[in-house]
C-alpha cells in the first residue's frame, strides 16, 4: 500500500467516525466509564400519559435498534484507525494477504481480502 493510499484511507475513516459519533449523539451518550468505545441508548421522556410512555417505549426500541447498529460500525472504524496505526491496514487478519485495493477503497474499514470475507 502506498502511503498516499494509506493517509487517503485514514481521512475517510475519520471523516465517517465523526459522522457516526454525531448520529450517535441523537440517539445516545457516551459511556464515560466503559474503556473503549460505548454509547448507552436515551430514554426519551415525551410525558406522563399512557399514550406517551407507550410512546417513550416505541421511540427507545427504534433508539436502541439504531444506537447499536451505528456503535458496531464505529468499533469497525476505529479497528481499522488502530490498523492504521500500527502498520497493519491492508492485510487480511485471517490469511494475512494483502486486501485488495478496490474492496479498502469501497471499505476501508474491512478486515480481510474476498476470499476469506464469507
Amino acid at each position: 500500500m502506498s502511503p498516499e493510499f494509506i493517509a487517503d484511507s485514514k481521512a475517510k475513516l475519520e471523516k465517517e467516525k465523526k459522522r457516526l459519533e454525531a448520529l450517535l449523539g441523537h440517539v445516545a451518550h457516551r459511556d464515560q466509564t466503559a474503556v473503549q468505545e460505548n454509547y448507552a441508548t436515551d430514554f426519551p421522556n415525551v410525558g406522563d400519559s399512557m399514550d406517551e410512555n407507550a410512546k417513550e417505549v416505541e421511540l427507545y426500541a427504534t433508539n436502541l435498534g439504531e444506537e447499536k447498529a451505528l456503535e458496531a460500525r464505529l468499533q469497525k472504524i476505529i479497528t481499522a484507525l488502530s490498523r492504521i496505526a500500527n502498520n497493519s491496514f491492508g492485510r487480511c487478519v485471517i490469511g494475512g494477504e494483502e486486501i485488495e485495493a478496490d474492496r479498502l477503497r469501497i471499505a476501508p474499514e474491512a478486515e480481510t481480502c474476498v476470499k476469506h470475507s464469507s
